[in-house]
């Protein structure tokens, strides 16, 4: 039987063929809860895309590939990523196992007349320390540890005191014989510092510092940025106070770091928790036509309607979207779009090509041929005015537009503001470790909480929320990152997330004028770095042969109902 003469659309035929085989291609999700689906799904179910995932030969890919790159974050990786560094840590030393009053592992120590190098216990921090005592005026102490050569970018990271602080105490990350970067403790009139040394000589201020205080100094050092000049970045105590500085030598070889006193200056430096680490161990480019034909097979058989784009016009962003559009089985999975300021910036010259896919019939439509049209930010009136206008112009129906906001009356104020239909929300995220379940709790709350602000709502599912990757290595269009370091939940299982998506689903069926476009939308498909995820992951295939939150998704009631045994 033809799609045609069965009434099936593609999506349901692949559904059907996942059922048949098991799922066995490609470890998709089958079963008889997705035959079921065939039969009845009234609610439709979207996944919000964030598609950065294009490989590290752009400023963004680069960028998201850092955050995913330790290990502790790297369970989160999606399916088609790669490992290209398996041991990213060139150094990594604590000093706690090492004999007491001998010079520390592993590094070259240099302790000339009335100076020592030694570890030591504490002597103010569980466990031990490596101290540099100089009494000399004329020699310095010294410690330096030489590593495997890196033309690509290295994270170097120890901490350090001065018992009198501002008395030169030295750490250069060394390419050959050349200093690549040079930071130091000086005092002057105004003070005692914390300061890095410029390629003319000068010296750039970071911050104060002061007597017998521990410090955490961060380096992130690219000498071959995509797009870029060669920078580093330095960071104190989690804060960043200089970025993209240039480095010292241009194209250089990282191969040792060095920690020293002053040979003009008696001192007392201690140092702890040393690590040089690659920056970028992972590659992470789904940006090609077999990944995204893969992607829509695994959504598809597990019942995912719909992507709604974080809508880029540029490029790389929109590179998943474009692959998306040219794939043979876009029919098997629909989209419509989400606009923030990358698209609102220039809604003008971007909204002529978004409308002209509002009539295809892949577009994701509601209420009878509506097309579906998110708001992220960037919303006012003039703009939900010309897209009514642009869908008249071209004899389609009236668009159904949904704006998000991060409070209850604040979506409420925004969709009487500019005419919107119906308010939403991005994500809703934990604190301090918070679990999934209270996270789940908090956000089926605020399905009420906006329907009573707002009327119509469209639910939001979060499966997560762990922004502590962008703590670790920031990303460009988050200013104020320091937050983030207590911005997380614990992970959800894959049936606390299908419990979820039930509820929800249960809730648009209860709440029918609240809901009538019948649809929630997950946070997300592939937000890896941010927290939310249900794209399969590399180690989830690795370990388990299934994609398992899909599997858990696909096994949803798309009714609200559960059926009843016997029937």
């Amino acid at each position: 039987m033809s799609v045609h003469e069965s009434g099936l659309n593609r999506r349901d035929v692949l559904k059907a063929a996942a059922v048949v085989s098991g799922g066995a291609v490609l470890g998709l999700p089958g079963g008889t809860a997705a035959a079921k689906r065939i039969k009845a799904a009234p609610a439709l179910v979207g996944a919000i895309r964030w598609d950065a995932w294009v490989g590290g030969d752009s400023h963004v890919g680069s960028t998201v590939n850092r955050t995913l790159s330790p290990q502790q974050y790297q369970f989160r990786l999606p399916y088609y990523a790669q490992i290209t560094v398996p041991n990213r840590l060139l150094i990594n030393q604590n000093f706690d196992a090492e004999t007491t009053g001998a010079a520390p592992s592993g590094w070259t120590v240099s302790s000339p007349a009335g100076t020592t190098v030694s570890v030591v216990d504490g002597p103010d921090r569980t466990g031990k320390t490596v101290h540099l005592h100089d009494e000399s005026t004329t020699l310095m102490a010294s410690m330096a540890h030489t590593f495997a050569g890196q033309s690509r970018a290295v994270t170097v990271q120890w901490d350090w005191k001065e018992t009198v602080a501002g008395k030169w105490a030295r750490a250069l990350l060394v390419a050959g014989s050349t200093a690549a970067v040079d930071i130091a403790t000086n005092t002057d009139a105004s003070g005692k510092h914390l300061v890095m040394r410029a390629p003319d000589g000068s010296w750039k201020t970071l911050q104060d510092v002061t007597d017998d205080t521990w410090y955490t100094i961060k380096v992130i050092a690219d000498p071959a940025p995509p797009g870029e000049t060669p920078w580093v970045d330095v960071y104190v105590n989690g804060v960043r106070r200089i970025s993209h500085a240039a480095l010292l030598v241009t194209a250089p070889t990282f191969d040792s770091l060095a920690l020293r006193t002053n040979e003009a200056l008696t001192s007392d430096l201690y140092v702890d928790n040393v690590s040089v680490a690659v920056t970028e161990s992972v590659n992470t480019n789904g940006a090609t036509q077999a990944i995204m034909d893969q992607e829509i097979q695994y959504a598809a058989a597990a019942g995912i309607d719909y992507w709604a784009f974080v809508y880029y016009p540029q490029d790389p962003l929109n590179r998943a979207r474009n692959l998306y559009l040219s794939s043979t089985h876009r029919n098997d999975v629909s989209w419509c779009a989400l606009l923030d300021g990358n698209f609102t910036g220039a809604f003008d010259a971007n909204l002529p090509a978004l409308a002209s896919h509002w009539s295809e019939s892949n577009y994701q439509k509601v209420l009878g041929g509506r097309p579906l049209v998110y708001f992220l930010s960037g919303a006012d009136a003039d703009k939900v005015a010309k897209l009514r206008a642009k869908a008249t112009e071209l004899g389609v129906p009236n668009p159904y537009i949904v704006v998000m906001a991060w409070t209850a009356q604040g979506a409420a104020d925004l969709k009487t503001t500019v005419g919107a239909d119906a308010v939403s929300r991005y994500a809703t995220g934990g604190v301090n470790g918070a679990t999934y379940a209270s996270l789940a709790a908090a956000e089926a709350g605020l399905w009420n909480d906006y329907s009573t602000a707002a009327g119509q709502v469209v639910p939001t599912v979060s499966t997560g929320w762990d922004n502590r990757p962008r703590y670790d290595y920031p990303v460009s269009w988050i200013a104020d990152y320091t937050p983030l370091k207590d911005n997380w939940s614990q992970q959800a299982t894959p049936a606390e997330i299908a419990s979820h998506l039930g509820a929800a689903i249960t809730w648009g069926a209860g709440h029918a004028a609240s809901s009538p476009a019948n649809t929630v939308l997950i946070y997300a498909w592939n937000e890896f770095d941010e927290g939310g995820w249900i794209c399969p992951t590399l180690y989830e295939i690795r370990d388990s042969g299934r994609p398992l939150r899909l599997d858990a998704i696909a096994g949803v009631s798309r009714t609200g109902l559960t059926k009843r045994r016997g029937h």
